[in-house]
């Protein structure tokens, strides 16, 4: 029986282990990006400052492309957060049915072993 409830129990905790790896993937790989971009930018401004680059059009598209790669990796930090704890609520919401269940069979097999015996 415990070997039974052991394994979904494994399936989840990869799949918040995963979950983890991955969120922490995104928040290193992000702030990486956002300060090369960052970079960039500063980089074209002081060429806009000095006159060498005359069209403006590619800091503003830079900016916006940071800030919309802002947002999403924002959306995908939540997502995965919300994803862990609804796992976890899950996983604990599980564990409590489970020994309801467990308890009310025991219940039934004393209540059937009564039953054999009369």
């Amino acid at each position: 029986m415990k070997h039974e409830l052991l394994q979904p129990v494994i399936f989840n905790v990869i799949t918040i282990v995963a979950l983890l790896f991955s969120l922490f993937q995104v928040l290193t790989g992000a702030s990486g990006r956002l300060i090369r971009t960052a970079d960039a930018i500063h980089a074209l401004e002081e060429l806009a400052a000095e006159g060498v680059l005359k069209d403006d059009s590619i800091i503003s598209g830079l900016s916006t492309n940071r800030d919309q790669r802002t947002r999403l990796d924002n959306y995908l930090i939540v997502t995965m957060i919300v994803a862990i704890l609804a796992n976890v609520v899950a996983n604990y919401l599980g564990r409590g049915r489970h020994h309801t269940n467990t308890s009310r069979i025991r219940e039934l097999e004393a209540e059937l072993r009564g039953r054999r015996e009369d």
